[in-house]
């Protein structure tokens, strides 16, 4: 409504004024001041029309359509081998996001289908891919070559050794892995290690 205002008002102006001088003759556009008032009314026509094509004021622009923006921004859960539901993949990145807040640490997931038998190397280039620092941990679920690991950063070697990687991923990942519930399987080991980092700060 403001833009037609701006739109009309200026026109209408400059309507009248030119009636004016159609009854007086051209003579009058020889004077300066005239000449300087048309100008700018024809100056306020001008913003009057452009602000009329523009958005609304305090429109926001649209944003970009993302797929999942949250998730992949964030996120360290690589399905790459798409055995895990979008569900665990939210509960997952929630377990995160309170491991993040309370102890500034994260617990990366990665599925794929790698089938090789050096898993540990290829756990450790996710875990630099991914960004994980020294008190993160990364369990690898290797789908293809029946295969899981469990990661553990270089600061926690001490109080979380690599014998607490191997009894930790057996324990709570093995059955449901084995029977295929992959879902299951790493929700019940990060929830384990979520408790063990409540502990491990407490």
């Amino acid at each position: 409504m403001r833009s037609i205002l701006l739109l009309v008002i200026p026109i209408a102006i400059a309507a009248v004024i030119l009636a004016t001088v159609g009854k007086r003759g051209t003579g009058v556009f020889k004077k300066q001041g005239v000449a300087w008032g048309l100008t700018v009314l024809m100056i306020f026509a001008a913003i009057g029309i452009g602000y009329a094509k523009a958005p609304m004021a305090g429109t926001p622009a649209p944003k970009p359509d993302v797929p999942n923006a949250p998730s992949s921004a964030a996120s360290f859960v690589w399905d790459n081998a798409q055995v895990l539901s979008s569900k665990t993949v939210r509960e997952l990145d929630q377990r995160n996001e309170r491991l993040w807040d309370r102890y500034s640490v994260s617990v990366g997931v990665v599925t794929c289908n790698y089938g090789r038998d050096d898993l540990y190397d290829y756990a450790l280039q996710c875990a630099g891919d991914m960004g994980l620092g020294g008190y993160d941990m990364l369990v690898v679920l290797d789908i293809s070559g029946e295969n899981y690991w469990l990661l553990q950063g270089n600061d926690l070697r001490r109080d979380f050794t690599d014998n607490d990687c191997s009894n930790y991923a057996y324990d709570y990942m093995e059955n449901s892995f084995a029977r295929g519930m992959y879902d299951d399987a790493v929700l019940d080991l990060t929830g384990a290690l979520e408790e063990w980092y409540g502990s491990y700060n407490g």
